[in-house]
């Protein structure tokens, strides 16, 4: 049976890419990623699976489905021009996919699947640092995390948790490791923004609370107050949490790792080590 190896929450923000060819090791994303990498590579996983949420580039109000998962070979991006990110080509484990849309409907979880999609910097941001000559193939889950209504916390704390299940009853001796990315607190072209930027940080104060929610190991508050209401006051995109909700699904009581926090953008990163001795 499978492995699941490492969770990672880490950002997507797609300025990143940019930022880091200017500014090579001064830029804080290269060095977050960076430590973020060398625990993957630690890891040594032969698959990974990505919990993002998609930007209106895959799906649209036409077909916005609440959780979704790719069930194809292959698939490529960015879909979304992402700045200095080349277009890559990326395949798709899918008899994994499958085994996992199966396990997951059977859990109660009603997934869309789609064999037609492409991917934007919600996915590849994070790969793009991480595994830059994607050589891993990935198992792409969507999350609705900005269009309400939002699924409940407790319902991502749930979907991961299953997802643990499924990936260690994949028929497979592989080893997985489950990267989620988005933001605590984020508005993007909202009122809120800061003055002379497209995006703003609403409530830094609540992104620092859930990372101290996260260092306990213990979510009951954080999933009890993690509302639609609350998550939107932090900001018109901080809706992201739900994917950090699902990492925490599947580390359960687990403490990360590896946490570095980055106030001034409102997200953090985060590593969980799961792996067994090799």
């Amino acid at each position: 049976m499978a492995e699941l190896v490492a969770v990672y929450a880490v950002p997507h923000t797609p300025s990143f890419v940019a930022d880091a060819q200017l500014n090579g090791e001064k830029s804080e994303a290269t060095r977050y990623f960076a430590e973020i990498r060398n625990h993957l590579e630690a890891a040594k996983p032969d698959v990974i699976v990505t919990v993002n949420n998609d930007h209106f580039n895959t799906f649209f109000f036409d077909n916005w489905p609440t959780f979704a998962i790719g069930t194809a070979e292959m698939t490529a991006g960015p879909n979304d021009h992402t700045p200095g990110m080349p277009w890559y080509d990326v395949r798709v484990e899918a008899t994994a996919a499958k085994h996992m849309l199966s396990r997951l409907i059977g859990a109660g979880f009603d997934f869309s699947s789609t064999v037609d999609f492409e991917i934007d910097h919600g996915a590849l941001v994070p790969l793009h640092f991480l595994t830059p000559d994607m050589h891993l193939p990935i198992v792409p889950i969507f999350v609705n995390c900005v269009v309400p209504p939002l699924p409940a916390a407790s319902r991502c704390l749930a979907l991961g948790r299953s997802l643990g299940e499924a990936i260690r009853s994949w028929d497979n001796d592989a080893r997985v490791a489950v990267i989620t990315s988005g933001f605590l607190s984020l508005e993007i072209g909202g009122p809120r923004v800061m003055v002379d930027k497209t995006f703003g940080v609403p409530d830094p104060s609540w992104a620092a609370w859930i990372l101290q929610e996260i260092k306990t190991g213990h979510y009951d508050d954080l999933i009890s107050q993690a509302t639609e209401g609350r998550m939107l006051e932090a900001g018109n995109v901080a809706g992201e949490l739900l994917n950090w909700i699902v990492a925490l699904g599947l580390v359960e009581d687990r403490t990360p790792t590896i946490l570095m926090d980055q106030p001034h953008l409102g997200n953090a990163f985060a590593a969980w080590d799961i792996r067994s001795a090799l």
